[in-house]
């Protein structure tokens, strides 16, 4: 397995809102895996968007910590190329989290909307 492998590999999972919310994300920041307790439906839009987001920053940042010491020494001197290779995948990071809350916005708001009936 080289480098990449493992930071690919690198798995780290965060909860929120006392447990009701984990996320996992590997370590180029991708979503991996949303578990959301039933009970965790009972939470109004705003409050389990934010307990998912949360739970993102809380995985993200632990599993760009590991990534980070999969990297050889070599790779860690400030190149262009490196430089680039990271801001790629922290857009496409940013971009796939806020598409991701965009829809958990919509499903709480279906939700909330099927709870005053």
């Amino acid at each position: 397995m080289d480098f990449l492998d493992e930071f690919v590999a690198v798995r780290e999972t965060a909860t929120a809102a006392g447990g009701l919310v984990a996320v996992e994300v590997d370590g180029t920041s991708d979503l991996t895996g949303l578990k959301l307790d039933p009970r965790a439906l009972r939470l109004p839009a705003a409050e389990l968007a934010e307990a998912i987001r949360e739970a993102f920053g809380k995985a993200r940042a632990a599993a760009r910590q590991r990534a980070g010491q999969a990297i050889p020494e070599v790779l860690k001197q400030d190149s262009l190329e490196l430089n680039s290779l990271i801001d790629k995948v922290k857009a496409d990071s940013q971009e796939g989290m806020s598409e991701l809350l965009s829809t958990v916005n919509e499903l709480t708001q279906r939700l909330d909307r099927l709870r005053r009936r």
